[in-house]
């Protein structure tokens, strides 16, 4: 019992250092014995040979001294995170997000932990941009409600990350996937195509049947109310004026917004990429303008919504307050961004070394050694893709290296490639919901340490232990709704079955 005490008392950033010297013993170790996979191009169906690179040699040692800085300079949620504490900040001081939430607090808190849940898992629409914006906001949300902020944070990370398996709408990794799965099943079936609606009945069905579920197993001290002090108690001028030509500001923002991303209309679709045939490639594809756009948009909007409240209501008196205002929501984030930087060592030091990848390559053909079908070989699928997500978490990345070995694999079973995929989905989502190399799941930690006011030291593994219940739960949900579609054999989506 001492021992596991002792083990759940590490520090996140001593965790990380430790998860990146073992990974470094590893790449030694592994390069050493001739570790190595064969990785098929899915476009030529050429096999290349996959070594683990040595990071204690010349070319390693050289590479972590030199990219170190650069690496963290262009770590994916450092920019996005700043840009949304800019925003958030803004309008919390003005006192928009006491006014609006206020009213809040008379709902029974079952009705706003389904909503987040729903919100949390459709968000995935816009991709890695849900963390950015509901993270932080959600501790907010849970602070004006006198509720524990880091358990708004936890609900709505394992809502996020649960999403990504599921969501009522379409997104553009779902169409990078597609084109995947289609080249892989093409080794099949000649000419092989898969329906862009391929399994949008299966995600709908589920965010309802996960949102419910995880709505009403998170637990009753999930919910309990925090008592605050007179000194904790921001006080604001609400202003129902002020909130109504907030509202007007706000509607009329987002009509111009959305002007700006519908084809067709004069002036319209400045913000698609017009190289692209499907909607969702124009809209957030990689060359994008709303894509790589999308936060400033976000935090021009907010940003205005927020002065006019503020001014109109005189929480915020004059341009000196609006600036200091800017900075609010950056109190007690020094942890986050310092683990930030640590995490962006551990990642590359994963990457560069090649042992995640090399590591999913020979469990997926170790996977075709083993004469599974059926339920079996849809359960050793998601299981293998779970496993594969804690040391590959990049979801594009890692379809692209056994896509070509699953796809044909569950095919040779009678199971469709986009069933496979649902099945693949699923696993990765999971995987990332406790998974250290995720680095969303470093910000996460990040954001709890900016809410620690009560004692309660977090720790990397007392934070994977909080989410597991959740997790547990979920995958048996999942398995229940993977395994009974499969059994019952309805429609995925438009014109397309769990079998072939």
């Amino acid at each position: 019992m001492k021992k596991n005490k002792k083990l759940f008392n590490i520090g996140p950033i001593v965790a990380i250092m430790i998860i990146s010297t073992i990974l470094i013993i590893l790449s030694f170790i592994l390069n050493k014995i001739g570790y190595k996979g064969y990785m098929t191009d899915p476009e030529t169906h050429e096999k290349t040979l996959v070594t683990v690179n040595n990071i204690l040699s010349r070319t390693g040692i050289q590479y972590i001294f030199s990219s170190t800085v650069s690496n963290f300079r262009f770590i994916e949620p450092l920019v996005i995170l700043i840009m949304s504490f800019i925003t958030l900040s803004i309008i919390d001081s003005s006192g928009l997000v006491n006014h609006i939430v206020k009213p809040l607090k008379r709902v029974k808190q079952n009705y706003i932990t389904f909503i987040l849940v729903f919100v949390s898992i459709i968000s995935t629409f816009i991709g890695d941009y849900s963390y950015a914006i509901l993270l932080p906001f959600a501790g907010v949300l849970y602070k004006y409600l006198d509720r524990d902020p880091k358990n708004g944070i936890l609900i709505t990370y394992v809502g996020i990350t649960i999403g990504y398996a599921t969501g009522i709408f379409y997104n553009y990794q779902d169409l990078v996937l597609n084109g995947y799965s289609e080249i892989a099943a093409k080794d099949v079936i000649n000419n092989f195509q898969i329906e862009p609606l391929a399994y949008i009945f299966m995600l709908i069905a589920s965010s309802l049947i996960i949102t419910f579920v995880f709505a009403n197993i998170i637990d009753k001290k999930f919910n309990k109310r925090i008592r605050k002090t007179e000194e904790e108690q921001e006080r604001f001028v609400e202003s129902s004026l002020a909130l109504k030509v907030t509202g007007i500001v706000f509607l009329v923002l987002m009509l111009i917004m959305f002007y700006l991303i519908i084809p067709g209309l004069p002036f319209s679709g400045i913000l698609l990429n017009d190289n692209e045939k499907l909607y969702i490639a124009k809209l957030m594809g990689d060359n994008s303008p709303f894509k790589d756009g999308f936060l400033l948009l976000f935090i021009m909007i907010f940003m205005m919504c927020g002065y006019v409240y503020g001014r109109i209501s005189r929480n915020i008196k004059n341009a000196r307050e609006y600036n200091k205002s800017i900075s609010k929501a950056f109190e007690n984030t020094g942890f986050l961004f310092a683990i930030l930087f640590f995490a962006s060592i551990m990642i590359n030091i994963l990457e560069w070394t090649k042992i995640g990848e090399v590591f999913c390559l020979n469990m997926a053909n170790t996977m075709e050694k083993f004469e599974f079908a059926g339920l079996f070989l849809i359960l050793a699928t998601l299981f293998l893709c779970l496993i594969a997500t804690i040391l590959v978490p990049s979801t594009v990345v890692k379809w692209k290296l056994i896509s070509p070995t699953m796809v044909p694999l569950l095919m040779r079973a009678n199971i469709s490639p986009s069933f496979t995929q649902m099945i693949f989905k699923v696993g990765d989502a999971i995987g990332k919901c406790f998974s250290p190399m995720y680095i969303y799941f470093i910000v996460l930690i990040g954001l709890l340490y900016k809410y620690e006011d009560n004692g309660e030291e977090i720790k990397m593994l007392g934070t994977m232990k909080k989410i597991m219940p959740f997790v547990i739960v979920l995958s048996i949900t999942w398995i229940a709704i993977i395994v009974g579609w499969y059994l019952v054999g309805i429609a995925t989506g438009v014109n397309t079955y769990p079998t072939i």
